[in-house]
């Protein structure tokens, strides 16, 4: 029993560790989200998307704090989205919109940029990518539309992609309000860009190649992947539609690093080989990636 309890004890600790390291990556992601849209996208007039980008027009119209009018919105999305979405998405996205709204508050005298607009949309739209890439990586949201679109998810069918897009249309169309098309076009290009880097930032540096390739020398090329590059392999029975011949498709994944030596080891072996290369964004198992605290 005692050892028992000394396992739960240990397992309690990695998940309470776990769970502040969570909340310290959804603050810093945005502290630097803060850091681009009140550093370089509001001094040149420019907005940031979703809930953030509405709160930017309202100040521009009422000259009342963003941060104020950011926490403002959020209070009746997060009334409707209260038993709608998981518990601790919930509360991760209250700290996320505390956490957002304090460091808008915080940065709001803060400004810097090139004096280039091009240049800054796109400076902008790094520095808020890689604040919501963090946020994003650390299973938060700043809030506003992550719950909105969870919500129109269930109700209505639609991806949060698509939810993500009509969306930020909807605050393009309505930044001519405030700005000119020119401006609205940087704020466009800006938030095509954080939208770029936070991929990257989530997914980036884990993204693997996933290979199926189709050779009669089969294998000869699996064992040249496993004991030559050291990885796993899978075979899927197939059969050539034009030959009609029965055949094994080798699938394996590697690092991108490897994707040049995989290729010289397939066509070494067999110069008329057929590979298809995917991209696989998360990669979880022996070799790869532990699925251990993941959900």
């Amino acid at each position: 029993m005692r050892n028992r309890g000394k396992v739960w004890e240990s397992v309690n600790s990695i998940t309470e560790q776990m769970e502040i390291k969570d909340i310290v990556g959804i603050l810093l992601g945005c502290a630097i989200l803060a850091l681009g849209v009140q550093g370089v996208l509001i001094p040149h007039h420019m907005l940031h998307g979703g809930i953030a980008g509405i709160a930017i027009i309202i100040n521009y119209l009422t000259k009342i704090d963003i941060w104020l009018w950011y926490l403002l919105l959020n209070i009746p999305i997060f009334i409707a989205g209260y038993k709608m979405v998981s518990r601790r998405f919930f509360i991760y996205s209250l700290v996320g919109t505390g956490g957002l709204s304090a460091s808008l508050a915080l940065f709001k005298t803060i400004q810097f940029g090139t004096g280039d607009l091009f240049l800054d949309a796109v400076m902008g739209g790094v520095i808020a990518g890689i604040g919501s890439g963090i946020i994003f990586s650390s299973k938060g949201s700043s809030g506003g539309l992550d719950v909105i679109a969870i919500i129109v998810q269930r109700y209505r069918g639609h991806n949060i992609g698509q939810v993500y897009f009509f969306i930020n249309v909807l605050v393009l169309l309505a930044a001519l309000l405030v700005s000119n098309l020119t401006l609205t076009l940087f704020s466009a290009l800006s938030i095509y860009v954080s939208a770029q880097v936070v991929d990257y930032v989530q997914a980036g540096w884990q993204v693997k190649r996933t290979a199926m390739i189709i050779s009669d020398k089969w294998e000869e090329v699996a064992d040249s992947i496993l004991f030559g590059l050291h990885r796993g392999c899978t075979y899927i029975s197939a059969r050539g539609v034009y030959s009609g011949k029965d055949k094994q498709i080798v699938v394996t994944t590697v690092a991108k690093t490897e994707v040049p030596r995989l290729k010289e080891i397939v066509f070494q072996i067999d110069s008329g080989a057929f590979i298809i290369i995917n991209e696989a964004v998360e990669v979880y198992g022996k070799g790869f990636k532990s699925n251990q605290h993941e959900f």
